[in-house]
């Protein structure tokens, strides 16, 4: 039974823009043609990203380790896409070869406890070929502590799915963390239904992630402002692009 939180997904994040992020990453490699490219997802979630992707690429593999995205992932993935390997084993465990690129949608890196920082680091680059790319979006932990995440609630519509998110945030400054309560309520109809989700996410000082990916063999790190795309990120962005490129 996948958990409601995986169940919703879709419908909770129906306004998110896959498809911008997607052209994001195609912006932040120069828009290169990657019909030939061998490219690692890390965190599927739940597809979405990942058939778009791969219709652009010749082969994609996705690691995601939550086996409830995982199963909803497959299902989508099965559907669309025949060039597509969905893993769930943890990056550090995964076989398979090098790869011309990977990409980390949706701040997967702030799902990253400090302790697995440097091995899932060190785990990246050595399956990227040198010269291949790394492309992610996080929350700029500095931005972040300066400007707290606020308790707020989002109402939706998603075809005849009345949504209400309410976000109850908890930043620890000693523990880098913030603790994300949500509380959902779906009304379908005469249906209705309601569930509660925790996400832990551990902030990340820029120049930090910057000096580690440095350490494990990458050079040309890069920020860019998501909200402002393509402005470089300033100490105030909340949210930023990175890439960095394995020597």
């Amino acid at each position: 039974m996948v958990r409601p939180f995986a169940r919703h997904y879709d419908s909770i994040y129906a306004d998110k823009n896959y498809d911008s992020d997607i052209a994001v990453l195609s912006a932040l490699c120069e828009n290169k043609d990657f019909s030939a490219s061998r490219v690692l997802e890390i965190g599927a979630g739940t597809g979405s990203h990942t058939v778009r992707l791969a219709s652009r690429v010749k082969e994609l593999v996705s690691v995601e380790i939550d086996l409830d995205f995982a199963k909803l992932a497959r299902q989508k993935i099965e559907t669309a896409r025949a060039n597509v390997r969905l893993s769930s084993d943890p990056l550090e465990q995964l076989a398979g070869g090098v790869f011309d690129g990977a990409v980390a949608f949706f701040h997967v890196l702030n799902y990253i406890a400090p302790a697995s920082r440097l091995p899932f680091l060190e785990a990246l680059s050595a399956r990227l070929r040198p010269g291949a790319w790394f492309v992610t979006d996080l929350w700029n932990g500095d931005a972040v502590v300066r400007d707290p995440p606020r308790r707020e609630t989002r109402n939706k519509i998603h075809g005849t799915m009345a949504i209400q998110q309410a976000i109850a945030p908890t930043l620890d400054i000693p523990s880098s963390t913030v603790a994300l309560a949500y509380q959902v309520d779906i009304r379908d109809g005469d249906n209705s239904e309601s569930f509660s989700e925790e996400l832990k996410l551990y902030i990340w000082k820029l120049s930090d992630l910057e000096k580690m990916l440095a350490q494990v063999g990458f050079s040309g790190i890069q920020f860019w402002d998501c909200r402002k795309f393509p402005a470089a990120a300033t100490n105030d962005s909340w949210q930023v692009w990175m890439r960095a490129i394995r020597q």
